[in-house]
């Protein structure tokens, strides 16, 4: 049987072709933890942080800086394979390296992201994951 581990907020972990029996129960409770501090009557603004929680989880939780060090080096060695040739620092601050960077950061939030993996099954089946997550914690009730 094929195995894929992923994280979610609050410490969850779990093989996405194999979820726990209590699944739906470790989801409500680290939901319950997430919003513990927040008025009822705000929840909905920590249900819709929740999923982006999830979302940031599941593109392996990377700080900013590190994508675009990640950036800076491919451009680098791009570059340098492709042409022999060093980048200036120009070439780093210009304006559709920025573009880049802006839309690598918009393409990690999105719900349908591919999540680091370009196999299929298991970006359909983290997709699938994903939406039992999202209806566990918009139906969530105190």
């Amino acid at each position: 049987m094929r195995s894929y581990m992923v994280k979610f907020p609050i410490g969850i972990e779990v093989d996405i072709f194999d979820l726990p029996e209590d699944f739906e129960e470790q989801i409500k409770e680290s939901f319950k933890g997430y919003t513990e501090e927040t008025a009822k009557e705000y929840r909905y603004c920590d249900k819709l942080g929740y999923i982006d929680c999830c979302i940031k989880h599941l593109n392996g939780e990377k700080y900013s800086d590190d994508i675009v060090n990640q950036m800076v080096e491919g451009r680098i060695l791009y570059e340098w394979r492709e042409n022999r040739e060093i980048i200036d620092e120009d070439d780093i601050y210009c304006f559709e390296f920025m573009e880049d960077c802006y839309d690598r950061g918009k393409e990690d939030a999105r719900l349908y992201a591919h999540f680091g993996s370009d196999d299929h099954h298991i970006y359909d089946q983290i997709q699938k994951v994903l939406v039992k997550v999202i209806t566990i914690v918009m139906n969530y009730e105190d």
